[in-house]
């Protein structure tokens, strides 16, 4: 299919507006701070629940953390790499 310059479209180079790579970088490293805020509030409000505070919160975090590793662990494997 061409455009009205009877070209085209798929030889002209994507230019992006935010790298691939940058955006790649931002949501595996965003992966932490969610995955702790989200552990830490659900151990929150587990020890309020049960009346145990600490440490369901800190055993939470350290749970969202640990699951924080290995989700941007399979998210760099699944990303390809430019060689």
């Amino acid at each position: 299919m061409t455009d009205s310059g009877g070209t085209t479209g798929s030889h002209h180079p994507r230019h992006e507006l935010i790298p691939r790579d940058f955006l790649h970088v931002i949501a595996v490293w965003s992966l932490v701070p969610s995955y702790i805020a989200a552990g830490g509030f659900i151990g929150w409000m587990m020890d309020r629940w049960i009346g145990t505070f600490p440490y369901l919160t800190g055993l939470f975090i350290l749970f969202a953390l640990g699951m924080s590793v290995r989700d941007m662990l399979r998210l760099r494997d699944e990303f390809p790499t430019k060689e």
